[in-house]
């Protein structure tokens, strides 16, 4: 339990080339974290001063300050909702016949733990997510450390803020649950995004839009 609040609440920190998620009390100056792949695994929580740093802090941003509905169940998601292999292939199959000879530049839309980048259908150098919920963010900077660029915010609130332009990245992806819904105008502007493809997934269907 007290790994889960950790990961739920902390914030990626460096400590040299490792990229852990710290929990900070500025009341104490004291902060907190676990480095066990997998929080289930904890048996040993660290803690020190918040003063103390080590290496260039240049971890990605999660803190988006607005609660979502999956912020309780960030660090059991990949466990309690696996993705179908059959939606995993067709997603593989939609990024190799539109990626072109060399790694696109991706933008993930509503990223979560980054399951485009758990199976493969882009580099962490070449990949940006988008996603609200801070504890899913902490659990895709766990995994892929190395990613090029996070936002913590809604694309709704992206795209009103100019944040991205036209045609900026090669491929835009969508993957989210059946409760997960977008309107109609959202889901325009989102493809304009993409030079090559905006492929969208909702539940089990995959949709390609070529450019």
């Amino acid at each position: 339990r007290a790994a889960r609040v950790i990961h739920t609440f902390g914030q990626p920190g460096k400590y040299y080339g490792m990229t852990n998620i710290y929990l900070e009390d500025p009341a104490t100056g004291m902060k907190w974290w676990t480095m066990d792949a997998d929080v289930t695994a904890t048996s040993l929580i660290n803690r020190a001063t918040m003063d103390r740093l080590y290496g260039v802090q240049n971890a990605p941003i999660t803190h988006s300050g607005i609660a979502t509905a999956y912020d309780a169940v960030a660090t059991s998601y990949d466990v309690d909702r696996p993705l179908q292999p059959a939606l995993a292939d067709a997603l593989r199959t939609a990024v190799d016949d539109t990626a072109g000879t060399y790694p696109p530049a991706t933008l993930d839309i509503a990223c979560g733990t980054g399951r485009a980048l758990d199976l493969g259908l882009a580099l962490p150098d070449r990949y940006a997510g988008i996603d609200p919920s801070t504890p899913m963010l902490n659990q895709l900077v766990r995994k892929h450390p190395g990613v090029a660029r996070l936002y913590a915010t809604t694309i709704e609130q992206a795209l009103s803020a100019r944040l991205f332009t036209p045609r900026q990245f090669e491929i835009v992806t969508l993957i989210v649950d059946d409760n997960d819904a977008f309107a109609a105008e959202t889901i325009t502007a989102i493809r304009d995004l993409a030079s090559r493809a905006f492929i969208y997934a909702r539940g089990h269907e995959v949709t390609v839009h070529r450019r």
